[in-house]
């Protein structure tokens, strides 16, 4: 005895489990050449430009490496010259760029 599934429970549960009745072989979906396999990944210009400035910032500065143990080592020994004239220019400096930027 066979019992006929038409009803919205089987409906349903097409829906939700994926099935689908075929007719035979030639019914069936034959995956395309590009879907085989052949998947592609595409990076746009803005991420491409933020992983080259996160390398760049990764990269040892050596220039800067021998200013910050220069100053280091001046601070250590005492002979590390501060100029307040220096200081307050850079402030100022600091304060009006933040203030049109």
């Amino acid at each position: 005895m066979q019992i006929p599934s038409s009803g919205r429970s089987d409906q349903l549960a097409k829906i939700l489990l994926g099935t689908q009745e075929t007719k035979g072989p030639s019914t069936q979906r034959q995956p395309s050449q590009q879907e085989t396999g052949n998947d592609r990944v595409q990076i746009s210009d803005q991420a491409k430009e933020l992983q080259r400035i996160r390398a760049l910032g990764q990269t040892p500065d050596q220039e800067r490496a021998a200013r910050v143990e220069h100053i280091k080592n001046a601070i250590e020994n005492g002979t590390y010259d501060v100029s307040g004239r220096k200081v307050g220019d850079a402030l100022i400096k600091q304060v009006l760029t933040d203030a049109v930027v």
